[in-house]
């Protein structure tokens, strides 16, 4: 006799419901009255994000969840791995779904169907647990009563089964109820996604292990003991637990005094739900190298967590806000940047979410025809109604106008789309290119199960290895002279003021101007001229296609924009201005178009902004910030080796010196 075993669902209040299985696993019909107790609340119903430890739990949720509501459930669509078979995505749907094939219609039995939206879409995520990446919960037909009907087996046959004997076994689906899902969710669920996710469970204090709290403590005094200019801020609740926290060190106020201009706001370890909740502010130095402008511990990504942390760092950061700010695409991060920079633009990153096309798109039947659309409509398109229009016709060849994920993508275009974006200074931060992504900053030192005590006792490691590449990298770019590839004057001008690494990506600038050709006049507009420049394009295949690109130059403005925006996304002009401006004689690039923060000495000519106060205290802040920071490059100089130890340290000395004799000639 066949063996059966009970399979209890735990639903989020801690009650369970039953069902059979069979001893391959499968669902079998089983009459389930009595399996529910009398006054049972109604069974939760999917939504985006939860998730389940196997295939099985998630199907037989589903079938539990269908019983309560009134309908039956049946499998859509499932995908498989080639090589291994292993089940990677499903379609689950109302058994209404669809119509009966025409053949099929001369049967003598009654229509059941009604083309019925409801259905869900999973995945099995990295985490090896399977996820809902999208819900539709409405039904176009009538339901049943909630009877607790029986439930079908899946696959062929049906059986009938009383309930086991009390001794069988148990086996609990353990429901997870994820709360970090990309904003905008990918379903028509009325249920509440990332964007809405109010943490109102986890958001009062941070969760912290044992012996977390007292390494963070000792992490803090150590840091201002040992490192000047230490900042931190800790948030604790009502009941006096600590729920955020924030710190930034002496290196990385100075770095953000030069390069905060542009600022990626890294929640990758937060919103993936790392072991750590660690968020960062990173930025992009004179060399394209990552710097560090604070770090933060959120008990949660509530809007409210958010306010608190960007409060502080302008609070570290003298009120300053950066120009630009790049997130993840998230509304709780929405409200706050608006709330705590109002004057920032406000942009998502765009290769994090090209990261989410194949959680969001991969269970979709084209869907390698749909990436390659949608690249090509984000990438490749110059002007918005170029943009609009590859956009349109994606959704319209696909049948994409229901996809929730995409709909909520583009009402957000302007935040993300690159051509939207052109008017924006991004520093090479936009990832405006499909090979360019942006990494997190501790992404060789923080994995998903680092705890919080590692992590504290890496940081300063991971900072030093930084700063000591940064300051290898200056020693570089001053005595080292980069060899010349054309003759063009201008990489001869930029080869003796920028660094080695900003002058090589401006450098490839200038060779590929030999790939454009046909630079001709279109328009004239008083003193501005639009040309038009030809470009021999590498594309897929190794095979190159002619663009055109649109470049306005005016002479008398010393002027120069291509439509392209490589200035605006990378600091440096693109391959096509320097044909305009090579075309119409000009042979040194116009001063505005050099930027001093891609200088070799940037961080010592560096003259900080005292435009925000002249009272004689804040004078003597200002003072002691700019000291600071020059003294700060000897010392990251010195310890490259130890003769720069030494000759630093004879300086340092010699400066004392000559300040005492100041002091000596005024008494």
């Amino acid at each position: 006799m066949e063996e059966s075993s009970l399979c209890c669902v735990q639903l989020p209040d801690g009650e369970c419901i039953e069902v059979q299985k069979d001893e391959d696993g499968s669902l079998i019909e089983l009459d389930c009255q009595n399996g529910f107790s009398e006054g049972r609340k109604e069974f939760v119903a999917p939504a985006v994000g939860m998730e389940f430890e196997s295939y099985d739990d998630a199907y037989n949720y589903y079938i539990c969840y269908a019983k309560e509501v009134g309908f039956r459930v049946r499998v859509k669509n499932s995908w498989f791995k080639r090589n291994s078979r292993e089940k990677y995505g499903a379609v689950l749907c109302c058994s209404s779904q669809g119509f009966k094939r025409i053949k099929d219609v001369n049967h003598l039995r009654k229509e059941t169907r009604t083309g019925c939206p409801a259905m869900i879409r999973m995945r099995l995520m990295e985490s090896q647990r399977w996820r809902i990446l999208e819900v539709t919960l409405e039904h176009n037909h009538i339901l049943g009563a909630k009877t607790h009907k029986s439930v079908k087996k899946r696959g062929t046959g049906t059986k009938r089964r009383s309930l086991p004997s009390s001794g069988s076994e148990v086996q609990t689906i353990k429901l997870y109820r994820a709360l970090v899902i990309d904003a905008g969710g990918n379903g028509n669920s009325n249920s509440s996604a990332r964007d809405d996710r109010t943490f109102s469970e986890f958001s009062n204090k941070l969760n912290l292990k044992k012996g977390d709290t007292q390494a963070i403590y000792n992490f803090f005094c150590r840091m201002q003991l040992t490192n000047p200019s230490f900042f931190y801020l800790m948030d604790f609740n009502d009941e006096g637990h600590l729920r955020n926290a924030f710190w930034i060190d002496a290196r990385s106020r100075a770095a953000c005094s030069y390069f905060g201009d542009v600022i990626y706001f890294d929640n990758t370890y937060l919103s993936n739900k790392f072991e750590i909740p660690l968020v960062a502010f990173v930025g992009i130095n004179h060399h394209g190298q990552s710097v560090l402008f604070g770090c933060g511990l959120l008990a949660g990504e509530t809007a409210e967590s958010y306010v608190w942390l960007f409060r502080a760092w302008v609070t570290c950061m003298s009120g300053c806000s950066p120009q630009t700010i790049i997130t993840d695409r998230c509304k709780a991060l929405q409200s706050a940047i608006v709330e705590v920079f109002p004057r920032s633009h406000h942009c998502f990153g765009l290769s994090l979410i090209m990261k989410k096309l194949p959680e969001k798109l991969g269970g979709l039947q084209n869907y390698d025809a749909i990436r390659k659309a949608l690249i090509k409509a984000v990438y490749e398109t110059l002007k918005v109604i170029e943009f609009e229009a590859a956009w349109g016709f994606m959704i319209q060849r696909f049948g994409l106008s229901d996809h929730e994920w995409l709909r909520t993508l583009y009402e957000d275009r302007v935040h993300w789309a690159p051509v939207y974006l052109k008017d924006i200074f991004f520093a090479g931060m936009s990832a405006a290119r499909p090979t360019e992504s942006i990494s997190p900053f501790f992404d060789k030192y923080v994995h998903k199960q680092t705890p919080l005590k590692e992590f504290l006792d890496k940081y300063e490691l991971a900072l030093h290895k930084k700063h000591k590449e940064e300051s290898l990298a200056d020693v570089e770019s001053r005595n080292s002279s980069p060899l010349l590839k054309t003759r063009c004057s201008f990489e001869l001008q930029l080869s003796r003021m920028y660094t080695r690494e900003m002058f090589m990506k401006f450098q490839l600038e200038v060779e590929e101007m030999y790939s454009c050709f046909g630079t001709t006049q279109l328009h004239v507009d008083g003193p501005i001229v639009i040309f038009l420049v030809k470009e021999r394009v590498l594309i897929e295949g190794n095979r190159r296609e002619i663009r055109d690109f649109e470049v306005l130059y005016s002479r008398t403005a010393g002027e120069v924009r291509c439509i392209c925006s490589c200035f605006n996304f990378y600091g440096y002009l693109c391959r096509h201005a320097l044909c305009v401006l090579n075309f119409n004689g000009v042979e040194e690039i116009p001063h505005k178009f050099i930027l001093s923060r891609w200088k070799k000495d940037y961080k010592r000519l560096y003259v900080p902004d005292h435009s925000s106060g002249s009272a004689d205290d804040t004078d003597r802040i200002q003072c002691a910030n700019q000291l600071f920071r020059c003294a700060l490059q000897v010392v990251e100089e010195g310890i490259i080796s130890i003769d720069h130890y030494n000759v630093a340290f004879q300086s340092l000395d010699e400066s004392l010196n000559k300040v005492h004799d100041v002091e000596q000639r005024q008494e």
